[in-house]
């Protein structure tokens, strides 16, 4: 036997990695060291065997919002993800050339591997810079200015930026999800004329207004605009006085709901299964005991979290009818969701005074009252809110009065009014048109940076932990 062939097959393969991979047996290049979400790039791969198929790998992440129990928000979380952007083959001399748009994903610098099975054979890295998109520089007063942010984060630092108008904080937008893109809308306040719309960045949550001239991390969007000169124009109709943005249709939270005490074939349903206070809603039972009364009961969340009173559902009798069932054990009821906290609201049925069965109604919230719409300085707007949720990420809507932070109401659990908001304000500025906007908010999070705490969150349409909430949004009219 010579002493080739006497090499044991592991050796042979390692051996052969070694002829054909390793990060040093290839060469890649990018023909850009760094850019932005949408650039067309260029992989550059040489010193490769010839003829043969290789795989672009990308590194990246993904990432969410931390939450305990669909209530306790930890903060944001990232995890390493790895994509085939390519597959490539190199012509007779080992080189190939790769065009790539950049996909949308989180800033920073990514690593780049051309990969043969499971042989790394050349890498290289690009970064991904931040950028913000305006969609329009005129808009009517009461409408809305659209910033799109691209490549955000995951640095702490750079996964949380702030948005002025006219030099005045109007909250903070951060791409945790939807790997680095963030939409804000800020409204359109006046008077009609000219004012300014800028981004700003800062992990303690506020601007840091040494970001464009001296700050370690460059400017905010590394060469391209943050800062812009915007109209606000006479509207041609009479803005919106009260409403909130489009809901979407939702399912109950199941970890929201009460032990029940035993497990049964019965089985209950609700539809819709979410809406506002006063929506018609139809509850339907199945595989009860035939002939027998099942009593319903409504349950809502109560406790206080600053009091260090857990928040648990309690029963709410007499709120929910008394039902009979057929020969078949089926029942049907129609009812009209009533005001409470927002969120899962759990309902039970009972049989003999035991719960045998669970379902839920995903409460919506409702602006309730906004009175009056106009009136001279120093008239008192009077607010109602109801379906404001319990957990953290839903309980305390922030307060904007024409785009200027005025502070936070909470959606109280230890009270009767739970979920029910009642608010007064004065009416001030100039004669015309004036807006209050209440964003949703985290009003408490376990980690402390980046400071995503008691601050509007402007990117809650596409970046908010666990439910897609709405703003409110309110218009009041000074006359002289």
């Amino acid at each position: 036997m010579d002493k080739d062939s006497a090499i044991s097959s592991d050796l042979e393969e390692t051996l052969q990695g070694h002829r054909r991979g390793g990060d040093s047996s290839g060469t890649l290049v990018v023909s850009d060291q760094e850019g932005y979400v949408g650039d067309s790039i260029t992989f550059k791969g040489r010193n490769l065997p010839a003829n043969e198929r290789f795989e672009i790998k990308w590194k990246t992440t993904d990432g969410r919002w931390g939450v305990l129990k669909a209530n306790e928000v930890v903060g944001a979380q990232y995890h390493p993800r790895t994509e085939t952007v390519a597959t490539v083959t190199t012509d007779g001399s080992g080189a190939f050339d790769e065009e790539w748009t950049v996909a949308q994903d989180y800033g920073g610098e990514h690593r780049i591997e051309v990969v043969d099975g499971d042989s790394t054979v050349a890498t290289a890295t690009f970064t991904i810079l931040p950028h913000f998109e305006l969609d329009r520089t005129e808009a009517p007063l009461g409408d809305f200015f659209t910033i799109t942010g691209h490549g955000i984060g995951p640095n702490v630092v750079t996964n949380n930026y702030q948005v002025a108008w006219d030099n005045g904080n109007v909250g903070f937008m951060t791409g945790v999800m939807n790997r680095g893109t963030a939409t804000a809308r800020i409204r359109a306040v006046g008077p009609p004329g000219k004012h300014t719309l800028q981004v700003w960045r800062n992990y303690r949550g506020v601007p840091y207004l040494q970001n464009n001239t001296q700050s370690p991390y460059g400017p905010v969007a590394d060469g391209r605009q943050s800062q812009w000169t915007v109209e606000v124009t006479e509207p041609e109709v009479e803005p919106r006085t009260a409403w909130l943005d489009d809901q979407l249709d939702e399912n109950p939270i199941s970890i929201h709901y009460p032990e029940i005490d035993e497990e049964t074939d019965a089985e209950l349903s609700i539809s819709p299964s979410s809406g506002q206070p006063g929506t018609s809603a139809f509850i339907t039972g199945e595989n009860f005991p035939a002939n027998e009364e099942v009593d319903l009961i409504w349950y809502r969340h109560e406790g206080h979290r600053v009091k260090g009173i857990p928040i648990t559902p309690e029963p709410k009798p007499d709120m929910l009818p008394t039902v009979t069932t057929d020969d078949n054990g089926t029942f049907q009821t129609e009812f009209t969701i009533p005001q409470g906290e927002g969120s899962t609201r759990p309902i039970t049925a009972a049989v003999e005074g035991r719960e045998i069965a669970v379902t839920g109604f995903m409460m919506q919230p409702s602006i309730e009252t906004f009175s009056p719409t106009s009136g001279p300085v120093g008239t008192t707007i009077e607010i109602e809110l109801s379906g404001v949720g319990w957990p953290v990420y839903e309980n305390a809507p922030y307060f904007l009065y024409d785009n200027k932070p005025l502070g936070y109401v909470c959606g109280l659990t230890d009270n009767d009014g739970g979920g029910v908001v009642r608010l007064e304000l004065p009416a001030s500025g100039q004669p015309g048109w004036h807006f209050i906007d209440a964003y949703p908010c985290i009003f408490e999070m376990q980690e402390d940076e980046p400071d995503f705490e008691l601050r509007p969150h402007l990117s809650y349409l596409d970046n908010h932990p666990i439910r897609p909430l709405p703003a409110y949004h309110m218009a009041f009219k000074i006359e002289e």
